[in-house]
């Protein structure tokens, strides 16, 4: 009796260790980046990790630097100094889309919490005599609420500081990178999109930008710092080839079949 309750046991894990293996993705991809995102400590050691390696590019761009402009740094605001993972919790729990209208209703709260190692960052570069801008695809209508988020998150920035999205503006930072350009040397980007670095990253073909990734493998750690978002991104856009009207059940198509096995 034993012998057969353990081979009924065994025979049970394989047939559930199948339909595991057969199953599509979550219907909501948000559901375990999310949680990564608020749960793990591995995600507070990568900000810890990359903040500290932003420290050290920035003392060895600033030492190296024989320029006669002032020196800044480039941070992005969204999953770079702030954590908006509460956000991406209501769209988990209530089944809902990204919405602008929804996204303007969090950053009105000004409750984003500051990331780990990024409040210490910015008073290392502002300490160093170093000029910290912020470059965000916030909008307009959003500046003052996130000009106070920064604040209460210990990052205080004065208005001339924080270049947001113009309304008939595509999200490209271009522009806004050679405002800052024309006066300051810009020594350092840190953001969570290679698109806030470089708009080569926007706009990706079906080849992902991975070998671009690769060319540019020198600039990461030195002139560039990325920090971990698996939550959205251009990343995600791509994969879904930009068909952002596309059903859940294409896009998990989608992703299912740009999967290695």
């Amino acid at each position: 009796m034993r012998k057969t309750i353990v081979k009924l046991a065994v025979l049970l894990f394989i047939v559930a260790s199948c339909q595991t293996k057969n199953e599509k993705p979550s219907e909501n991809q948000l559901l375990l980046a999310t949680a990564w995102y608020q749960q793990s400590a591995e995600m507070r050691a990568c900000y810890y990790q990359s903040y500290l390696m932003a420290r050290l590019a920035l003392a060895e761009n600033l030492k190296n630097y024989t320029g006669s402009k002032p020196t800044a740094v480039v941070l992005d605001i969204d999953e770079t100094v702030l954590d908006n993972s509460p956000y991406e919790a209501h769209l988990v729990a209530n089944g809902c889309p990204f919405t602008n209208n929804d996204w303007k209703l969090w950053t009105d709260r000004s409750e984003g919490l500051p990331l780990p190692g990024a409040a210490e960052f910015i008073n290392f570069a502002r300490q160093q005599g170093v000029d910290v801008f912020f470059i965000s695809n916030r909008k307009i209508d959003e500046r003052q609420s996130t000009l106070r988020n920064l604040e209460q998150a210990g990052m205080a920035v004065d208005s001339a500081h924080l270049l947001t999205r113009e309304p008939s503006k595509s999200s490209c930072k271009d522009d806004r990178r050679n405002l800052v350009a024309a006066n300051y040397e810009i020594l350092l980007f840190v953001g969570d999109n290679l698109c806030d670095y470089s708009s080569l990253f926007e706009k990706r073909d079906q080849s992902l930008a991975l070998a671009l990734a690769d060319s540019m493998q020198a600039d990461f750690g030195t002139r560039c710092i990325i920090l971990p978002n698996p939550m959205y991104g251009e990343w995600e856009n791509a994969i879904y080839d930009y068909k952002y009207d596309a059903t859940r059940s294409e896009k998990n198509q989608m992703i299912l079949n740009r999967l290695r096995q």
